[in-house]
């Protein structure tokens, strides 16, 4: 039988010059993974900052354009006479419920009343438009009759349908094809079968009314206690009025930017109307507002309206929105800093348009 020896071979490693070889090429092999996890983190979070100031648009352009639309509108549509006996004869109604055709502008560095321009926390910033707008409740009521006084004695109630989404405190709409009043109700009772709207004088609510009278009086008005006294017929509405302010304003947060988009609405506080500032978007740092008049062909600012006297004739309104990102992203210098982005809308007023 042949027989087969076997040589034992000595054990040999990795020379130095091989490891260091196998060492670098993983350190680049790292390194590479390590640059596609950092690019595709910052991509991802630049398509999520972008997606997000895309969505703030969206829901801004939405909210925005719901309120300017029905901007002057009520149930009884365009009238000609508007009155309000807010407020008292010494003083007159505040500045949020000071109708001005239901729209009126503030450019930048303007004093808008409310909302207030500071630095505080709900405070418009003063560097930004703001946008007033004024309107009646969707929902609205049918008056039966107005209450009759007795003798010279002004009636200072209103027979309605229903009185349940009223409250002392209220500011509320009377009107029917010519007339308007603005008024503040003082109480809500039912009489004989039938709901009752009071608007009464007295110091029972804030601002108040100046006077009993809904009816008409030029300037100045008439603010005796019984004023000028009219009937709204049968079937004339009472709805809430409905003032709203769209403005950028401080939120406190400094870390995401400090800014953000809020709503002013009319608060009711034990029958005390006071403006309340609600913050709605964050990451809202500029906005900017132009007005189309009609017959015109170009956008104006606020500015140019007012000296024209033109705030009935506005059929449109361009919002220039500026949105930053809450969160911050790295830029080509190996800083960070925040992505910014611009985006325009344009609303007609529903009334306005032909």
């Amino acid at each position: 039988m042949r027989s087969v020896q076997l040589r034992a071979r000595r054990m040999r490693g990795m020379t130095l010059v091989e490891l260091m070889v196998g060492m670098t090429l993983g350190l680049f092999l790292v390194a590479g993974i390590g640059s596609v996890f950092v690019a595709t983190g910052d991509a991802g979070r630049t398509t999520e900052n972008l997606s997000r100031l895309q969505e703030t648009a969206r829901t801004a352009f939405s909210m925005m354009s719901r309120d300017i639309r029905e901007a002057g509108l009520n149930d009884c549509g365009r009238v000609d006479k508007v009155m309000n006996v807010l407020g008292t004869a010494a003083t007159p109604p505040p500045a949020w419920a000071a109708w001005n055709e239901g729209i009126r502008g503030f450019d930048a560095g303007q004093d808008a009343g409310n909302p207030v321009s500071g630095t505080g926390v709900g405070q418009r910033v003063a560097t930004e438009d703001a946008l007033q707008l004024m309107k009646g409740s969707s929902l609205g009521v049918s008056i039966v009759q107005t209450v009759v006084g007795a003798g010279a004695t002004t009636p200072a109630a209103l027979w309605v349908t229903d009185t349940s989404q009223f409250q002392p405190g209220d500011i509320a709409i009377a009107c029917d094809a010519t007339l308007a009043t603005i008024f503040q109700i003082t109480n809500t009772n039912p009489a004989g079968g039938n709901l009752q709207v009071v608007h009464n004088t007295g110091s029972s609510v804030s601002p108040g009314n100046c006077t009993k009278g809904l009816g008409f009086s030029a300037n100045p008005r008439d603010c005796s206690t019984n004023g000028v006294s009219y009937s709204f017929k049968p079937n004339s509405r009472v709805l809430r009025f409905e003032s709203i302010a769209w403005y950028v304003g401080n939120n406190g947060r400094a870390a995401t930017g400090g800014t953000s988009l809020f709503r002013m609405r009319i608060g009711n506080t034990a029958g005390a109307a006071a403006p309340v500032g609600d913050e709605l978007l964050e990451g809202v740092s500029g906005l900017e507002i132009d007005y189309l008049v009609d017959g015109a062909t170009q956008y104006v600012d606020a500015t140019t309206v007012t000296a024209a006297n033109d705030w009935g004739d506005v059929i449109a309104v361009r919002i220039h929105l500026s949105l930053t990102s809450t969160a911050l992203e790295a830029n080509a210098s190996g800083g960070a800093e925040r992505m910014q982005r611009e985006f325009f809308h344009v609303v007609t007023l529903r009334n306005r348009v032909s």
